[in-house]
């Protein structure tokens, strides 16, 4: 992987973490830290999160943990000066990405934005795909 891919990785990485923090600070301000998250349908809290970490994401206040892990996941970018190994700090980065688009999504779900709606053609997003979608008798 080149310094340059795994630099704009890192640095995506970091931007998206940010936005997810920002909009969990948000949800927390106007519903409270106690306030119950989830995706319709599903039994596994927020998937992702639970399925690599086993932490079950139940409220905006497990949120914050979560918030938390996608911290310790984040690196600054490779120097451009001084070579050292950065594929493990980019797939850190990636996983980052991951936990933090989850933690987007839901709360978009708290507020009632997800799935989405495109207004000019009034195609309806897929947004989370439940346990049940594709499900059919035998």
């Amino acid at each position: 992987m080149s310094k340059i891919i795994a630099s704009a990785a890192i640095r995506g990485a970091q931007r998206i973490a940010i936005e997810a923090e920002e909009l969990l600070t948000k949800a927390i301000a106007e519903k409270g830290e106690q306030f119950t998250i989830e995706f319709p349908d599903t039994a596994y809290y927020l998937p992702l999160i639970y399925a690599l970490t086993g932490f079950p994401v139940k409220t905006l206040s497990d949120m914050r943990v979560a918030v938390g892990m996608v911290r310790e996941m984040l690196h600054t970018a490779p120097d451009e000066e001084i070579w050292t190994p950065y594929l493990g700090e980019a797939l850190d980065s990636g996983m980052a990405t991951l936990f933090s688009e989850e933690i987007i999504m839901a709360v978009r779900y708290a507020y009632g934005l997800e799935p989405a709606v495109d207004p000019e053609t009034g195609y309806t997003y897929n947004g989370f795909i439940t346990d049940t979608f594709g499900h059919t008798a035998c």
